[in-house]
């Protein structure tokens, strides 16, 4: 074949020629053999691919040969009408959109209850959050369920990409000259200079590829991800990165004899970049095989290879990573089979059966525009019909009948039953009614149209599982990365969930857990209309705090505007943080105050973990009672803002030095079975007695169980 410039730019002249030796053949045979019996064993998975591909993108009177393993195409008579009304198209991109449309909630597992861990947890998943943003993440998911709708899998692969992130400075010992040479124990060793050169290099950043089951081999004995023992990546990269990236790729030649078939390479392009160029053939570049194979008796520590035009440009006896650096996501899975099965599969015969009715009906408007005639041989000329209008047809006067239109049969009004049918058809199959369309029926309530979401939602549970997993996988595998090859200290800047950008330096060493799980049903669909009736009902009934209450009215709004049910709890991020400052200030002998606008449940709830502690216990007596004194005011003021009191005046006029007047409004007696004043020791200056349990118990001059730790507890060393 006539390769062109494009190739001639990359002819083998000037190119030094390699042979590779026989252990390099036989690596490269074994990559290539691996990918054959990959590619024999999945062609259910590619003509599934191919064909639902096609009724994708509307080329819907498309056949797949099995003997060529190409999509072909009829050449009808031009009268035949090959109409199509693509309703899968529209089909997919609902489902993929519906998947992908709420972001998921990361949850990051500490590694244990400390404070610290759990900020260290709450920062990891500020790290994902800036990853799953710079990756732009919410784009690569929404292409991936794509794939997974109309191919029935989709596969992420997980890596780490030293060329990519943020630049800095590091210092790198360098050889500066070889000054001569010393007697060393096996010989004459060089006498070098070294210096400390300050060097640009780059941080290096997770990348996440979204591949499809063409690109991806697997080992066909398995029946999920767990059991799978290697996997391939068949990447097609230009010649140009292949001899940059690695040593002996100036040695790989481009494709110069590639086939490419125009009609299947067309169908592929439309699907996954619409504006490609269907004539360029991928002259300028070459398929390279990534191997990767678990650790087995013949690989203890695992195999991983690259292959690219019979050489082997890399090659490692262990698995990078420890692991397949794939993951899995179907639709519509089948039990016992690696790959899904997808929507488009089962939604073909009834796309089918609607444009060849559609078509149909054309055929018949057009046969009646333009019907056939009727004449006695010899009565009239062929060449007189045409389909002119107020033509004029002469016949022979001795003709029995003058030639006559032939009117086609009527259509049978079931066609058009036959149409609703099919369609009616695709929205159950595909679980994608009007609803999920966004287009309700007219005066159907919020309440109406929530019920009916939910039952679509549950359509795609199965789906939605698949994702949710994977996407826990692919954080769990992303923070590993991280933490094993990050080398410098990062600046994260994240949008916290009260919307205000937070900024702070993470270091890879803060990692001590990389499990992830997703917050469970977050990425379920919901409806707008739906979400807005929920919050009005929680309003109504006081689950956002007091209707009447400005702010409860405020949370209400601001529900109503972003759709941010997790408002519902509040967001309690920054009130624990300065919970966790004061219990430092008061460690240190300070005596922090109890501000008005502090959420004094969280506060109660920090002080009193820590008041919990063997820390809390070991602490001087009058550092306790400065908790306690604390811990006295955030109840009061709890107690005083439930009853609409503005309890900061006591506060303002007597200082922390006094316990609060009372727990609960002026005058207020104490509660039955409350201890009387001094009960357990004697009790601060200026506490009258009184208060809710809680404060009761929490008020004892030595705190919650330090009487007992005394008398039966050694202090430790």
């Amino acid at each position: 074949m006539d390769t062109g410039p494009i190739t001639d730019a990359y002819s083998e002249e000037g190119v030094e020629t390699y042979e590779p030796d026989e252990k390099e053949k036989k690596a490269s045979a074994y990559v290539h053999e691996q990918w054959q019996i990959s590619e024999s064993t999945k062609q259910s998975t590619i003509e599934n691919t191919w064909l639902s591909l096609a009724f994708y993108t509307g080329r819907q009177w498309s056949r797949y040969n099995r003997v060529t393993k190409l999509l072909t195409q009829d050449n009808p008579p031009a009268w035949r009408v090959r109409m199509v009304l693509n309703y899968i198209l529209p089909t997919v991109e609902t489902l993929a959109s519906k998947l992908v449309e709420n972001r998921p909630g990361f949850i990051c597992m500490p590694a244990t209850g400390d404070d610290d861990d759990i900020d260290a947890a709450r920062q990891c998943e500020a790290v994902l959050d800036y990853v799953w943003h710079e990756l732009k993440m919410q784009v690569k998911m929404y292409e991936a369920m794509k794939w997974a709708a109309v191919t029935g899998s989709v596969f992420i692969k997980c890596h780490w990409d030293v060329e990519a992130g943020e630049e800095y400075e590091d210092e790198e010992e360098v050889i500066q000259d070889v000054i001569g040479y010393a007697e060393g124990e096996i010989g004459l060793d060089e006498v070098e200079v070294r210096e400390k050169k300050r060097v640009r290099k780059k941080s290096g950043m997770p990348v996440i590829d979204v591949l499809s089951p063409l690109e991806v081999g697997w080992d066909p004995g398995a029946k999920d991800m767990d059991n799978c023992r290697w996997m391939i990546h068949s990447n097609l990269l230009h010649i140009d990165e292949v001899r940059t990236r690695w040593e002996k790729g100036q040695y790989v030649q481009p494709n110069t004899s590639y086939e490419v078939d125009e009609y299947s390479q067309q169908v592929l392009r439309e699907f996954v970049n619409p504006s490609a160029d269907i004539d360029q053939a991928h002259l300028d570049r070459i398929s390279v095989l990534e191997y990767f194979e678990r650790p087995s008796p013949r690989h203890p520590d695992g195999y991983y290879a690259i292959v690219a035009g019979g050489i082997v440009l890399e090659e490692e006896e262990s698995l990078p990573y420890g692991r397949l650096p794939f993951i899995c996501i179907r639709h519509n899975s089948v039990p016992g089979r690696l790959p899904g099965e997808g929507v488009v599969r089962s939604l073909i015969p009834a796309q089918k059966e609607l444009n060849k009715s559609v078509s149909q009906r054309i055929e018949n408007k057009n046969m009646h525009a333009q019907p056939k005639w009727r004449a006695e041989k010899g009565s009239v000329e062929k060449q007189s019909f045409t389909d002119e209008p107020g033509e004029i047809i002469f016949y022979s006067r001795t003709a029995a009948r003058p030639p006559e239109p032939m009117p086609p049969p009527p259509m049978s009004p079931e066609h058009r039953m036959i149409e609703k049918e099919q369609i009616e058809h695709i929205q159950n199959i595909s679980g994608v009614s009007d609803v999920t369309r966004g287009s309700a029926p007219a005066q159907t309530s919020g309440r109406a149209i929530g019920l009916l979401s939910d039952l679509d939602a549950t359509k795609l549970a199965g789906t939605v599982r698949e994702l949710e997993a994977a996407i826990e996988e692919m954080s769990e595998q992303i923070l590993w990365m991280w933490r094993e090859y990050m080398p410098i200290e990062m600046s994260i800047q994240t949008l916290g969930r009260n919307k205000v950008v937070e900024v702070f330096e993470f270091h890879a060493q803060q990692i001590k857990n990389t499990r992830v799980r997703v917050m469970p049903n977050s990425m379920l669909p919901k409806h707008p209309s739906y979400r807005r009736e929920q919050i009005i009902q929680m309003y109504q009934v006081g689950i956002l705090g007091d209707p009447q209450d400005p702010r409860t009215q405020m949370k209400a709004r601001k529900m109503m505007e972003f759709g941010f049910m997790e408002n519902v709890y509040g967001d309690e991020s920054k009130d624990r943080n300065l919970a966790r400052e004061e219990i430092e200030q008061m460690v240190e002998g300070k005596k922090p105050d109890v501000n008005p606008f502090d959420d004094h449940a969280v506060h109660i709830d920090q002080h009193s973990e820590f008041m919990k502690s063997i820390d809390f216990r070991l602490l001087p007596e009058d550092v306790q009672e400065n908790f306690l004194r604390h811990m006295a005011w955030h109840y009061y003021a709890e107690s005083q803002n439930q009853q609409g009191q503005p309890w900061w005046q006591a506060y303002v006029d007597g200082g922390m030095q006094d316990m609060p007047p009372t727990a609960g409004p002026p005058g207020m007696a104490p509660p039955e079975g409350a201890p009387p004043a001094g009960a357990g020791g004697a009790q601060p200056a200026g506490m009258t007695g009184g208060g809710t349990p809680e404060l009761n118990q929490a008020i004892g001059t030595r705190g919650p169980g330090v009487a007992d730790y005394e008398a039966g507890m050694q202090t430790p060393q």
